[in-house]
């Protein structure tokens, strides 16, 4: 077999374990230390990954699935005491602990095939091909489709603010869940939560599309509007423009969150997973302003604000309403 029929083979493999979804750390760090130990291997990926967007997950091969990853023996924190652990999580053995916390830690591996960019646990810039600039938040993916006629960026995941370079005939659009914001002259954020989409312009104006008929809405800055999968386009209060994509300067600006969703925030800047055991009172809102450089601060600090205690062993923070 030829030197590129090989490389396309291991690239095409590659592709199949990671739509596999099975992949653990150890494997995906090995995937990562193959594509970048060679241009050829990164361009053999970017090809096929290409021709699997384009046929589809059936045209892969089927590979067996590797063997269940081995468990972790528990290490235990100097200071916590393992009976404070006791009843936090129930199912949880102590044996198999910091492998939930690995497997709670991974990246969603498959964003691999989709994504052209995808952050870590850190605000990552880049370079569009059109000289635009992305910004993507902590934990954010994107998928970059430039051609002809325009350049669209799909948003599949998180937050992401955009600098659109001009002097390019091409629209510029950003997807994501159905809707598009097509830049009219720009700097704005698209952030995708779990079924919607809110979008804020720092700087010049854009045009928001979404639903079934269309509603469209003019943006400038300071503005803002949100709409779900979907749905139509509604307004939302206004924000200064330095109040938008704030985490691009290291903050995190939470307005009347529920635990969960100020957790969640938080989270996308911490190696390891937090959990949240228990119900907090429905009326429990978080306002609060925190550093992104300090996650376990942040989260010391909203389980304060919302009676809870924080438990934390093998790279896992775990809150607990206290008793």
């Amino acid at each position: 077999m030829e030197p590129e029929e090989e490389l396309a083979e291991t690239a095409r493999g590659w592709i199949a374990r990671l739509a596999s979804g099975e992949m653990d750390g150890e494997e995906l760090d090995r995937f990562r230390q193959w594509r970048a130990a060679h241009p050829d291997n990164n361009g053999a990926f970017e090809h096929q990954r290409a021709l699997w967007r384009a046929l589809g997950p059936a045209s892969m091969p089927t590979y067996v699935p590797p063997r269940r990853p081995r468990r972790l023996p528990w290490r235990r924190q100097s200071g916590s005491p393992a009976r404070a652990w006791q009843g936090i999580a129930p199912g949880i053995a102590v044996a198999g602990a910091a492998a939930l916390a690995a497997v709670l830690a991974l990246p969603d591996v498959t964003l691999a095939l989709r994504a052209d960019h995808h952050s870590g646990i850190a605000v990552e810039s880049v370079t569009l091909p059109d000289g635009s600039a992305a910004v993507l938040d902590a934990g954010s993916a994107i998928a970059v489709h430039f051609s002809e006629n325009e350049r669209m960026v799909s948003l599949l995941k998180g937050d992401a603010w955009f600098d659109v370079s001009h002097g390019d005939r091409r629209p510029f659009r950003v997807e994501a869940l159905g809707g598009v914001t097509e830049d009219v002259g720009t700097a704005f954020e698209v952030r995708r939560e779990s079924n919607a989409v809110l979008v804020g312009v720092t700087q010049g104006a854009v045009e928001v599309r979404s639903g079934t008929p269309v509603v469209a809405a003019a943006l400038h800055a300071s503005q803002r509007a949100r709409y779900e999968a979907g749905g139509p386009v509604h307004r939302m209060d206004d924000a200064a423009p330095t109040d938008i994509a704030v985490w691009r300067n290291g903050e995190l600006l939470l307005d009347k969150v529920s635990v969960g969703d100020a957790i969640g925030a938080v989270g996308r800047y911490r190696r390891g997973p937090v959990l949240v055991m228990g119900a907090s009172s429905r009326a429990t809102r978080i306002s609060a302003a925190f550093r992104t450089d300090r996650p376990d601060e942040a989260i010391d600090a909203i389980a304060q604000m919302a009676g809870f205690n924080v438990y934390r062993l093998a790279g896992i923070a775990v809150l607990r309403p206290a008793r």
